[in-house]
């Protein structure tokens, strides 16, 4: 329909052609400058100092008004105890840079009965909120590069990207609910479903009969997955780029490649609608206010 209006228009303006059909052109040439400015944008608010060592993924804990970021410190499958998790302010300040220690590359993070469950490369590590000490560990028979954690109201729902398994913990019981999940890694509870990004895109993965349906094929290879509604969602791929997500139709917010700068595993808050981006290899926390 654009490009019809587009050729009718163009020929109008060759032939001077009557003043009311000019103004019809002007006035759709006007509303597809309004649509094309409504795009939703990310502007940035602030960012933290660079002491946040190779951060992986940052959490929004709404109740306890802070963040949660995890830090390799070191490489992403490095078993060196030198991990640790921090503690930022909702203002980007620092409250406890090495809340919880001794950790081995931790990414992914979900909070479930006063807990903060971490993926450790090869373990699932639960870390009382209180205490900032391990409390918990879950070690699944076959697990080599952990990534993403995701809670429901009943269980934690892990990713292991090098594997292509998902696996659950409900009850205190580990056990496995998808495998063969090529280049599985965000993940996000949704009711009776796993969202997930992976190699094929978002996708529903249905928990009652196990079978998968997609729902966007652009953002393929995707690390952080957070929800603004039922319909829209906000993921971001490792490389450096952010995705507005609704339906089929993905618009980048951001694009950091040329800065090499990372957007690893996104934290949102979705009230505020505000971003937090962890750097990786930048060391810094980056928050961003999405505007529509």
């Amino acid at each position: 329909m654009k490009s019809t209006v587009f050729v009718l228009g163009f020929a109008l303006l060759i032939f001077a052609c009557e003043p009311s059909k000019k103004e019809s052109s002007e006035e759709s040439e006007s509303t597809e400058a309004v649509e094309q400015s409504a795009d939703p944008k990310l502007v940035k608010l602030w960012e933290t100092d660079t002491v946040m060592t190779t951060c992986e993924s940052v959490l929004f804990d709404g109740e306890g008004s802070r963040l949660f970021v995890s830090n390799i410190n070191g490489q992403p499958q490095e078993k060196n105890g030198a991990g640790f998790i921090s503690i930022l302010n909702l203002d980007g300040s620092v409250k406890e840079l090495k809340w919880a220690t001794g950790l081995n590359a931790p990414k992914g993070m979900g909070i479930f009965d006063g807990h903060l469950y971490v993926t450790d490369i090869d373990r699932i590590v639960a870390i009382d909120l209180e205490t900032g000490e391990i409390a918990k560990e879950f070690t699944p028979e076959k697990a080599e590069f952990l990534n993403d954690i995701t809670t429901s109201e009943s269980a934690i729902f892990i990713s292991d990207m090098s594997l292509g398994l998902i696996h659950k913990i409900e009850n205190g019981e580990l056990s496995t609910v998808a495998e063969g999940v090529e280049g599985i890694n965000g993940l996000l509870s949704k009711g009776d479903h796993l969202m997930t990004l992976d190699a094929k895109g978002l996708r529903a993965y249905d928990l009652s009969n196990n079978k998968f349906e997609m729902v966007n094929d652009s953002v393929t290879g995707g690390d952080g997955l957070t929800m603004l509604n039922d319909e829209t969602y906000i993921a971001s791929r490792w490389q450096g780029e952010i995705y507005h997500v609704a339906g089929n139709k993905a618009h980048l917010l951001l694009d950091t490649k040329a800065e090499e700068s990372q957007t690893a595993d996104i934290g949102l808050n979705p009230e505020k609608m505000i971003v937090y981006v962890p750097t990786f290899f930048k060391n810094k926390v980056v928050a961003y206010q999405l505007e529509k």
